[in-house]
């Protein structure tokens, strides 16, 4: 581990090139752990916040509907307060970015040790990113689906009656065209 200054970091960074295409979405899947020196302090307050912040996410879950305009006011202004990344693809907020993606690995290494503390983890974890998500808008929703190679088009409502009603499944749309196709109901 590091034990330098953040001036001292800041400088290696700059040193190293830029590091911005490590997080180029304020939303992430944190597939890949971080691999650089963290110091101490920073690990700590770090892991500090990050509890702070999923804390919060659960007693506004408890108190309010988690879609509910209190509940992302309350959500936003706490992400803020913390200075995690709230604004989608802000240009200027590595750092941010950067306390996201390591505080988030270094709870997940914490709440692994019993299946009660991952459950938890893992809730709380989902209820951030559904509304870090939902705060997105639409072509910023597409740009971070690309960017996970997480490619779909979403089904216009004229289409709808071509694929299924919505929430049916591709099987399930299967499995009522063979029954009605038995039946002889099929136009």
């Amino acid at each position: 581990m590091d034990f330098s200054s953040g001036r001292a970091r800041l400088k290696q960074a700059r040193l190293a090139g830029d590091r911005r295409e490590l997080y180029p979405h304020s939303l992430q899947f944190y597939l890949d752990p971080p691999t650089e020196n963290v110091s101490l302090v920073e690990f700590e307050s770090f892991a500090v916040d990050r509890l702070k912040l999923l804390k919060v996410v659960e007693n506004l879950g408890v108190s309010y509907v988690r879609s509910s305009d209190s509940y992302k006011t309350k959500l936003g202004a706490e992400l803020r307060k913390l200075k995690f990344p709230y604004k989608a693809l802000a240009e200027d907020d590595y750092e941010a970015r950067r306390k996201d993606h390591i505080s988030h690995f270094i709870l997940r290494l914490a709440y692994c040790q019993s299946e009660d503390l991952r459950r938890w983890f893992l809730q709380q974890e989902m209820d951030l990113l559904r509304y870090r998500f939902n705060e997105l808008t639409e072509t910023l929703r597409q740009k971070f689906l690309e960017h996970i190679n997480l490619l779909f088009e979403a089904l216009q409502e004229a289409c709808m009656d071509d694929q299924g009603a919505p929430g049916q499944t591709q099987t399930q749309k299967g499995s009522l065209q063979r029954v009605e196709a038995r039946t002889g109901s099929l136009g």
